[in-house]
């Protein structure tokens, strides 16, 4: 997983609601191509007549559109990321090398799965997701500051968000819970050679 501390870049707007994991990467795809993930996500909205095979790009879905070719941050509609629990649905969006998502809500699962991507969700007030595309749309610079846990507009307003902060350390070490757990591999490891001598029991195959 890719760390990072500090992320400067425009931001695409596309703040329809209650877009569903499997929108955003079908079970099709991911059954299919799971290779592919960045050329089929969002493949309903992305390409004519849902179809990524023949490629043809539907121009007014805004992730398509030139000018916001590069973005990092995407700033998206309430309850992104509903429905089922496909931790390949942030997996597609971060292969797409979007870092950041803002919106007023997500789906509770996919939210978590974004951390482990590398992704940081940030969760703001309505009236803001709407100030926030406007400004996305004029093709200003935003930046997110991941230590100080403030998002600085293009017309430099500070606006604070909230983080927990074990999410916060593993997005800026590059780590996800797997590489949390190996680091202290040493320390399991004695605790389960010396478990086996005081419970013998628990580990026996009979």
């Amino acid at each position: 997983m890719k760390k990072w501390i500090e992320l400067k870049s425009i931001a695409v707007p596309w703040t329809m609601p209650n877009v569903d994991t499997g929108s955003i990467i079908t079970m099709e795809r991911l059954l299919l191509n799971p290779d592919n993930l960045d050329k089929y996500a969002f493949e309903p909205f992305r390409y004519i007549d849902g179809d990524g095979d023949k490629g043809e790009l539907n121009m007014e879905f805004p992730l398509n559109k030139p000018q916001f070719r590069g973005a990092k941050i995407m700033i998206v509609g309430e309850n992104f990321g509903c429905g089922s629990s496909r931790e390949s649905a942030p997996e597609a969006i971060s292969k797409m090398n979007f870092r950041c998502l803002i919106g007023n809500s997500f789906g509770s699962i996919f939210e978590k799965n974004c951390y482990q991507k590398g992704i940081l969700p940030i969760k703001l007030h309505l009236d803001m997701i709407k100030r926030l595309s406007e400004l996305a749309n004029n093709l200003g610079k935003f930046t997110v500051d991941l230590k100080k846990s403030i998002i600085i507009t293009p017309d430099n307003q500070v606006i604070d968000f909230h983080i927990d902060k074990i999410q916060q350390k593993y997005l800026i070490e590059g780590k996800d819970i797997i590489d949390e757990t190996l680091s202290h591999i040493e320390s399991i490891e004695h605790y389960i050679k010396n478990d086996r001598i005081n419970r013998p029991w628990i580990y026996s195959t009979k």
